[in-house]
């Protein structure tokens, strides 16, 4: 017991009988040569080398953990130490988010310009009917529509490739019920061929297209900001010209960080937090309102930041006509990989892979 623990026992306890002076000089020598003992017998190796910053403190504090002995015995030899565990330091802003994913962006598939990428994925989008309520008596329809997808796409976008669908069980739009007809493809599976052809004012995103845009994030944001993107503002073709380049192909890995750096410069895009992806893997999530009411966001692995997939989220309950807070697409992005070949499909109904 030390001084001020003897004086907090005499301030709580004043009817106890003081301590004898004598003893409290034997109590003073025991604690100072029990103190000298042990700064002699620890190893070198448990000593800091370096001061660390009272902010690094604080967070390690918060996370400390003292390891458990089973039986309820004290610990003993090196359990005696307590073991702090490496404080998880949760972003705070979407630019925080973004670069971290940049940063993550260091490994590349590497393809050859023969061969194909691989995308297997997970959907969740929105149906919509608009039917004349004269005619087929049912009027406006909404439902969520889910499939299963693979994907085939040339590496150097010069060979053609194939789309596998497999329908999944249909989701009602909230406030919504589901209409027949949105069952009638359940459990069916469609294969499509995917011959070259240019789309219309869509940008090619082959692995060999991508790898040509810029590997740092200036030039990348002036390429997401260039010609005419749709969308009500300049801003808002950007963050879905965003989305268009990591959906469904392989972007590089310098292009991949580039991207996320410059997507972290577009006004708007704020942080979420917790986001589940369409396959209910959880992470954290970066978004930005569109004019329809619905946030965008691209979710992240929490720990990797690697890409799991996208979400729509209603936030302005007039405009989605949807209750605030409702999940209204959802995707989940599950292996990407490279194969040397693409199912050929002998089937008449094709669609462009641009």
């Amino acid at each position: 017991m030390n001084e001020d623990e003897i004086q907090l026992v005499t301030r709580i306890r004043p009817d106890a009988a003081p301590y004898d002076p004598e003893a409290k000089a034997a109590a003073r020598r025991g604690l100072t040569a029990a103190a000298a003992s042990r700064r002699a017998a620890r190893p070198r190796w448990l000593r800091p080398r370096t001061m660390v910053p009272a902010g690094a403190l604080a967070a390690a504090a918060a996370v400390l953990a003292v390891v458990a002995v089973p039986g309820g015995e004290a610990p003993r030899g090196p359990e005696r130490q307590a073991v702090v565990a490496s404080p998880r330091v949760v972003p705070v802003s979407a630019s925080e988010v973004l670069g971290r994913a940049a940063r993550a962006a260091r490994t590349d598939l590497a393809p050859r310009d023969d061969q194909f990428i691989r995308v297997e994925s997970e959907t969740m989008y929105g149906a919509f009917g608009d039917m004349d309520a004269a005619s087929s008596g049912r009027g406006e329809t909404r439902h969520l529509y889910r499939t299963r997808r693979v994907i085939w796409k040339s590496v150097d976008g010069t060979r053609e490739g194939s789309l596998r669908i497999e329908h999944l069980e249909p989701k009602a739009y909230p406030g919504w019920p589901i209409p027949q007809d949105a069952y009638e493809a359940v459990g069916t599976v469609d294969v499509h061929r995917l011959p070259v052809c240019e789309i219309p004012g869509h940008e090619r995103t082959d692995y060999a297209t991508l790898k040509k845009l810029p590997t740092d994030a200036a030039g990348m944001r002036a390429h997401l900001y260039t010609g005419n993107r749709g969308g009500n503002s300049r801003d808002e073709g950007a963050w879905g010209e965003v989305g268009d380049m990591l959906r469904e192909t392989y972007m590089p890995a310098a292009q991949r960080a580039a991207l996320f750096e410059a997507a972290a410069t577009i006004p708007g895009v704020e942080i979420v937090g917790d986001a589940q992806d369409a396959a209910g893997r959880t992470g954290i999530a970066v978004g930005r309102v569109g004019p329809d009411g619905v946030r965008q966001d691209l979710v992240f692995h929490p720990e990797t930041y690697e890409l799991l997939g996208e979400r729509g989220v209603v936030v302005d309950e007039k405009l989605a006509r949807a209750p605030e807070g409702s999940l209204v697409a959802s995707t989940a992005e599950l292996s990407v990989t490279v194969a040397d070949e693409a199912p050929e499909v002998d089937d008449e109904r094709s669609g462009c892979m641009g």
